[in-house]
């Protein structure tokens, strides 16, 4: 037990640095590890693994939660087990340990027969106290949750060591697996409960960087374990409860727009890659083994070989596994192309590669918590490194029928669609109210960073829909097809939509920015989903949901005259492609949207509303057209606004013309456009937000 001077007024303060292995654990840290100083919690963790402890620590992506085991695992008598999900982590993590001359084993599926035969012999001949030399007792045993679940043999040998109190612990890493209510729970993991039944006086470790309130109290119910406890005050008894913040500075978030065609997407991605991290390493994850094998190749080629990719997902034999994480090691393949959402095929996972530049994400994931874990593979050298999602509404349809089946699956999903679709919180910040226990102070760690760390996360344009009916843009002449009653192609019939009628005529938006507020639509339950299983396919669609009267007790008129925004999207605006980008480029000469205004408003210092007018294709100051892919790969979005040089009687009529964008109700005047000055025009402000005010 501790010494009592290290005890608070009514627990034991782990935090503190005055215990009898304290200068021990120090000194082997710096002679084996070659650190010299702790990290965040890990001090406190490794006192309280040292006195023996049930522990959970929920330590960021990054943070050293392995060394809060594999240094007590040295002090220690006996054998500390390691469970692990995923074998690309487990080799990871051998490997460093024998390069630092640390006695640690595997046995997995991929260990050979001849291997696992000697690997057992040493861990009976340690249950039998028959080591000849301290040099040779194996100190950490790596296994999967597979290992504990279904081999009774191997059970058999825990209990032995268990016997001859040379178990010296059980640490389950990744542990939010063990809850159902985790972003990536297995099964098997369910099943360590078997633990503290078999082995009631073998501490237990339950290491996470994703463990939200819920997820904590389902895990800790799972695994049998005590009452939480804070490290800085723990009593004798309980599970100390250690955290750290989740920010981490040098990560840089943004989502960017992904366009509809797939060879766009890998040009843009091919282009990123090359312009901000060529010859860096990095991850690409995907939705589908098959997209991450076409990611893969056509990164490679796009790039003339430059880039040199590999694949990881389920069917690859754990043999090509294991030679591509060696291979992505030693740099002899720079970017590595992987499934997102199911732990056992994904990649990244607890490796150890400091030097990761960038991960991209050419879908989103499944949920929040397997995005922040995905995400944070890079820079763990705390270097400045790039997280990109590329994310399109739509991805989030096809996702939203392979969660469906799962437990709070739509609901993970539907936070994961809220951060992609949120352009006016921090993306860090997100993170911070997603994950908080203590929300008062976690999220203080992650808003006081310095504002550089924040302003790189992207303000898109904003759109305020006081009109929601006005989504139809009528491409089709307003006609569109419904199932009729038989269910049948044959019974499919055309109905009539009046545009003029229902919504006051066409909208400009896009296909993709329609998309954009659908979703928003439904994340605020404007909209739901309904699911309808074939013997194929989920498929899924939607209807109207609980809060949808709110909008059918609203006229076009009401809602123009509303002084509160009753629903508001934020989405980005694309500039116009340009010759450079080996597109064609279209000149606002010969396009419908040249000339055309967007009206922007503004809070002037006093408190009034100043209305201007900005372009919606422009160029910079140097004369430069703005690019869709500045728009993908570098900056948001730029508006240049331009005052006009207008005369009394313009402005008067401003105030009459102000609804006249979109709802043109017959009769009206047309709009009287000011005249604009280019000697006088200058820029008022830039990455600000767009306003669209859609009314009759």
């Amino acid at each position: 037990m501790p010494p009592s001077h290290a005890r608070g007024s009514n627990g034991i303060d782990y935090t503190r640095k005055e215990f009898e292995w304290t200068k021990g654990l120090k000194a082997k840290m710096m002679d084996v590890f070659g650190i010299g100083n702790f990290r965040l919690c890990q001090e406190g963790v490794c006192n309280a693994n040292m006195d023996g402890r049930d522990i959970v620590c929920v330590m960021p992506t990054g943070g050293g939660k392995s060394l809060t085991y594999q240094l007590p695992a040295l002090l220690q008598p006996g054998c500390t087990v390691v469970i692990s999900p995923l074998l690309s982590l487990i080799t990871d993590q051998i490997l460093h340990l024998q390069e630092s001359g640390v006695q640690a084993v595997k046995i997995t599926s991929a260990t050979s027969k001849q291997e696992s035969f000697e690997i057992t012999q040493r861990l009976t001949a340690l249950a039998g106290r028959k080591v000849t030399s301290r040099d040779e007792e194996i100190k950490l045993c790596y296994v999967t949750p597979e290992r504990i679940a279904k081999s009774k043999t191997f059970v058999s040998l825990l209990q032995k060591l268990d016997a001859s109190q040379q178990l010296a612990r059980f640490v389950i890493d990744e542990a939010h697996c063990v809850s159902q209510l985790g972003h990536d729970f297995r099964p098997d993991y369910a099943k360590l409960h078997v633990l503290r039944k078999l082995f009631p006086h073998v501490p237990i470790m339950a290491l996470s960087a994703t463990c939200p309130p819920k997820v904590l109290d389902n895990l800790i119910s799972t695994l049998g374990l005590g009452k939480v406890e804070d490290g800085k005050n723990a009593p004798p008894r309980g599970t100390v409860y250690f955290t750290a913040p989740l920010y981490r500075k040098n990560l840089h978030y943004s989502v960017v727009p992904k366009l509809a065609k797939s060879s766009e997407v890998l040009q843009a991605m091919t282009t990123y890659i090359l312009d901000h991290h060529a010859d860096h390493s990095g991850i690409v994850y995907c939705l589908s083994k098959k997209d991450a094998e076409t990611v893969a190749q056509g990164l490679r080629e796009i790039s003339g070989g430059r880039i040199k990719t590999g694949v990881y997902h389920a069917d690859r034999h754990d043999g090509d596994k294991e030679g591509l994480h060696l291979a992505w090691r030693n740099g002899t393949v720079k970017v590595v192309c992987a499934t997102i959402g199911e732990l056992d095929i994904s990649f990244g996972l607890g490796i150890d590669k400091a030097d990761v530049r960038f991960v991209l994400h050419h879908s989103i994931s499944k949920s929040l918590e397997g995005f922040y874990q995905e995400s944070g593979r890079a820079g763990r050298d705390g270097k400045d490194s790039d997280c990109v999602l590329y994310y399109r509404p739509q991805d989030g349809m096809t996702l939203s029928s392979m969660v469906a089946g799962e437990k709070e699956g739509t609901d993970k999903l539907y936070a994961m669609l809220k951060f992609a679709q949120n352009l006016d919180e921090c993306r860090k910040t997100q993170f911070a109210n997603y994950f908080s226990i203590a929300s008062e102070v976690a999220i203080s760690a992650w808003t006081t960073a310095e504002s550089d760390a924040l302003s790189r996360c992207f303000r898109g344009a904003n759109v305020t829909l006081n009109n929601l009916a006005t989504l139809a843009r009528g491409n089709l002449g307003g006609e569109f097809e419904v199932q009729g009653k038989g269910g049948k192609g044959k019974m499919k019939e055309k109905q009539k939509l009046d545009l003029e009628e229902v919504a006051g005529g066409k909208v400009d938006l896009t296909k993709d920015e329609i998309e954009h507020i659908l979703v928003d639509l439904l994340l605020k339950e404007y909209l739901a989903e309904k699911y309808w299983t074939t013997s194929y396919s989920t498929n899924v669609y939607i209807v109207c949901g609980p809060l949808a009267p709110i909008l059918f007790r609203h006229t076009q008129r009401s809602l123009a005259n509303a002084r509160d925004v009753i629903f508001e999207s934020v989405f980005r605006r694309k500039a116009r492609k340009s010759k450079g980008s080996g597109e064609k480029s279209k000149s606002p000469s010969n396009t419908k949207a040249a000339g055309k205004r967007k009206r922007d408003t503004t809070d002037s210092e006093d408190d009034e509303r100043e209305t201007i007018d900005i372009d919606e294709d422009v160029d910079n100051d140097n004369g430069e057209v703005i690019t869709e892919a500045a728009v993908r790969h570098s900056v948001p979005r730029t508006f240049i606004i331009r005052v006009p040089d207008t005369d009394e009687d313009d402005m008067e009529d401003e105030e009459d013309d102000e609804w006249s964008m979109t709802f043109r109700k017959k009769g009206l005047p047309p709009r009287k456009k000011p005249r604009n000055s280019a000697t006088h025009g200058k820029i008022v402000k830039e990455n600000d937000r767009e306003v669209l005010i859609l009314s009759d």
